[in-house]
């Protein structure tokens, strides 16, 4: 990007010492001062407006960032969710972070997919820690999604029954097109 700021355009040797110096130039000094100002402002607004900061949070409006390099970095988890009631639809909501946590009580309860990006150059990827004190059986719903299939990997379980306070399941969940979820069920740990 090229600056607009024309700082060579300015008189810098007038007026003449000793002499009768034309107002004109003094005009026309004062109106490419006057320019400058005016570019300037209109480029340092577009840097506050549009540039990454290091000093707050960033939205970076899907923009592409590319041939970056990243280290010490992490991901944001969303605070653990307790569920009481069963028999009720949740949702996995994308935009509250990459991985999330969630206890419950016990009963069944089911998923829905809410705000997984559908561009097909683009993936969404999310995990999901869960707990309950007692057997609950966790479903998963492409209602409202727009998706028309979950595609399971081999291991993931017939029903995903989550049954221990402190050894969590872990699945993972992604969608890179507008037709298909895709799940990985990493198992129990304990």
């Amino acid at each position: 990007m090229t600056s607009n700021i024309n700082f060579a355009a300015i008189n810098e040797n007038f007026p003449v010492a000793g002499q009768d110096n034309d107002t004109q130039v003094f005009r026309d000094n004062f109106d490419t001062i006057k320019t400058n100002f005016s570019a300037a402002k209109t480029e340092i607004e577009d840097l506050q407006d549009n540039v990454a900061r290091t000093d707050g949070p960033n939205n970076f409006n899907s923009s592409l960032i590319q041939n970056a390099v990243f280290l010490n970095n992490t991901e944001t988890v969303n605070p653990a969710q307790t569920f009481e009631a069963s028999s009720t639809t949740y949702t996995l909501d994308y935009e509250n972070g990459a991985y999330q946590i969630f206890t419950f009580a016990s009963g069944s309860f089911t998923f829905d997919f809410l705000n997984f990006p559908q561009l097909g150059e683009n993936v969404a990827k999310m995990t999901v820690e869960m707990y309950s004190s007692t057997s609950t059986t966790v479903a998963f719903s492409l209602s409202g999604s727009g998706a028309s299939s979950i595609k399971k990997n081999s291991t993931f379980p017939g029903t995903l029954t989550v049954a221990s306070a402190t050894n969590p399941i872990i699945i993972e969940i992604w969608r890179h097109s507008e037709g298909n979820f895709f799940m990985n069920y990493l198992g129990s740990f304990s």
